[in-house]
């Protein structure tokens, strides 16, 4: 499918859905929101960090067009794929990478940016190998888009790496959109790139024995007997990887009060023990910690000074945990009435302890409590 500029342009225009960025002469389109349905037409479905020259409107970078999940949209529907035999490369889990030349230069862009430490790592090792960097220049020199998968232990994702590649995962001709990688592969492989692993098989035995796979993403179905606007590509997930990538995604976005719930809940090692990027679950772990030690605090000073008069004893409570974890929270509000509350329920024996941990978890839910 042959595609310029100004027919993407007045396609978006107005679709808050899709960003038009711009930089050094170049036209970057790109989506801001996944969903089926904001890819609409053939021409939305292309705009995944599509770029253009300013000046002539040509496609000067054409990475993957938008192809969805088994089972996301009518054309992945697991029955028009079941019995018949594919195509399927590796997934892999990093970051795609595709080039331009600029001012005589090889630059390499992502999905959303013309620059940034995935584009500079992709870029230093392309030319750690000159006859890769030389072969790729001339393929975007003569129109087409070799598209990479960066993967590296620096920016980890779900499958912890242990080595830093870029993977050549297809070519696209940037004016008409045909994917050249299956037809070129021999040739790709004797100038000295590294390619995901391939199986051709059917559906269903790929599947199965994908179920079966740790430490890997998944597969790409790739079904070439449809050719306009796109051949047919399914992505399936393992179900190993789909496990991880549910508790990656929620310790990475999960407020640090319900962080705290998990602990509270006793669940917190169901999530840690399913995340295998170090950096992350260091972090939410080091997070985690201190609300512990404060509430851990807490706990042996209400059972240190229960006996003493309570408008006493909540003083100093206050005073001793402020000065204590003045360095580990920006903010540390202490209502004094729950601390008194649970000085009652101390004198008495009861489960103060429990009753702490669920009024921290209101403190941090309300703003009262912010980490460092």
């Amino acid at each position: 499918m042959k595609i310029k500029l100004p027919e993407v342009l007045k396609e978006v225009e107005g679709n808050k859905f899709f960003k038009v960025i711009e930089k050094d002469g170049l036209i970057k389109v790109s989506y801001r929101f996944n969903s089926p349905k904001v890819f609409d037409s053939p021409i939305k479905r292309e705009l995944r960090g599509i770029t253009f020259s300013k000046g002539t409107g040509e496609v000067v970078s054409r990475p993957f067009h938008k192809f969805f999940n088994l089972d996301e949209s009518e054309e992945s529907r697991r029955e028009n794929l079941e019995g018949k035999e594919f195509i399927f490369r590796e997934k892999l889990d990093g970051t795609m990478l595709h080039p331009v030349i600029l001012n005589g230069e090889l630059k390499l862009l992502t999905q959303k940016d013309f620059e940034n430490p995935q584009t500079k790592k992709g870029e230093e090792l392309l030319k750690k190998k000159t006859n890769l960097y030389e072969f790729t220049k001339r393929m975007v020199e003569k129109g087409f888009t070799p598209i990479f998968e960066l993967v590296s232990p620096e920016f980890q994702l779900v499958i912890p790496y242990d080595r830093e590649e870029l993977f050549l995962t297809e070519v696209r001709n940037n004016r008409t959109g045909e994917y050249l990688l299956e037809r070129t592969e021999e040739e790709l492989k004797e100038a000295g790139f590294e390619l995901p692993e391939k199986i051709t098989g059917k559906f269903e035995d790929v599947e199965k024995e994908l179920k079966n796979r740790e430490m890997v993403e998944g597969f790409v179905l790739k079904d070439f007997s449809a050719k306009e606007p796109f051949p047919l590509f399914v992505k399936l997930k393992s179900p190993w990887y789909y496990d991880r990538h549910y508790a990656f995604t929620y310790l990475h976005n999960i407020p640090p009060h319900k962080l705290f719930n998990l602990y509270l809940m006793g669940k917190h090692d169901d999530v840690f023990s399913k995340v295998l990027n170090r950096k992350l679950r260091e972090r939410r772990e080091e997070e985690l910690r201190k609300m512990v030690e404060l509430l851990l605090n807490l706990s042996d000073l209400v059972s240190k000074y229960r006996e003493l008069p309570t408008g006493k004893a909540v003083k100093k409570i206050i005073s001793q945990v402020k000065k204590q974890f003045s360095d580990k929270f920006k903010k540390l509000e202490l209502e004094e009435n729950y601390i008194s509350e649970a000085l009652r329920i101390a004198k008495k024996r009861g489960k103060f302890e429990n009753f702490l941990g669920n009024k921290l978890y209101i403190l941090l839910k309300e703003g009262k409590i912010i980490l460092r």
